[in-house]
């Protein structure tokens, strides 16, 4: 049987005309295993759409975050040209409602994740779950010259990483990598300038050869893999990424002393 779940939405600013849109799809939504409602900030909403054009509605918004000291919910910035901190998802107008779901679908799944390993945690049976990285222990480096994949990647990687570094291009990283120590690192096959091949053998040549670079591709050929094993990546992953392989891909090559 079918769990359904329902997901709190609170609307910061949102025009009339979007809104209408938005709760026609809430209503649709019922028939869906994963349910959305408008709620009001004072009901704790799991998470926020913000009109991301209107000043006053980004300052309501930082406001109610600011409130609850960095506990806040995931936000979605609804935005006709803006591009946002790669800690937010974005929806571009104009606003489209099945563009909208299926955004909050993305988040509600990292939601409901996050909730359900809460409950674990606290029943009394958490000693049986699969172990994952300490988050207070932890650091990767996205290497993605797109932006809807470094969000997917930074709101994948919350539930593990204190700590999460972007780059567009392979001499942005090797700046990161040559300031800081990475425990994984996410590396796409296209890039501007150097491909990921050449940036994975570089990375693979230098000061962090034994830490896992994972390549990021659109599709992942035989070819591919060869060229790929032959600069050194420690495995692929296929765009979109799913959650279920990704935690199996985490849980894999984490640093021991992220595991205990």
């Amino acid at each position: 049987m079918n769990i359904k779940s329902l997901i709190d939405v609170a609307l910061i600013g949102i025009p009339d005309i979007e809104r209408k849109r938005l709760n026609a799809a809430f209503e649709h939504s019922k028939t869906r295993n994963i349910t959305y409602k408008e709620v009001d900030l004072l009901d704790n909403p799991q998470i926020l759409m913000v009109n991301a054009d209107e000043p006053a509605s980004l300052i309501k918004w930082q406001s109610y975050r600011n409130k609850l000291e960095g506990n806040e919910p995931y936000s979605v910035m609804v935005s006709k040209g803006r591009e946002f901190n790669t800690r937010h998802y974005q929806v571009r107008r104009p606003l489209i409602a099945s563009r909208a779901i299926s955004i909050l679908d993305q988040v509600a799944s990292n939601v409901l994740k996050i909730a359900k390993e809460v409950a674990i945690s606290t029943d009394g049976v958490s000693s049986n779950r699969p172990k994952t990285a300490s988050s207070k222990e932890y650091a990767a480096l996205v290497v993605d010259d797109s932006l809807p994949v470094r969000i997917q990647m930074d709101q994948a990687l919350k539930p593990f990483a204190a700590r999460v570094d972007f780059a567009e291009t392979g001499e942005d990283a090797f700046d990161l990598i040559n300031q800081n120590n990475y425990d994984i690192i996410f590396l796409d096959v296209v890039l501007p300038g150097m491909d990921g091949y050449e940036i994975c053998k570089t990375i693979k040549d230098g000061k962090a050869r034994e830490t896992p670079v994972i390549m990021l591709t659109g599709n992942s050929s035989p070819a591919d893999k060869i060229k790929g094993k032959l600069a050194g990546c420690d495995t692929y992953l296929i765009k979109p990424v799913s959650q279920l392989v990704f935690q199996e891909v985490m849980n894999q090559y984490l640093p021991a002393s992220a595991m205990a």
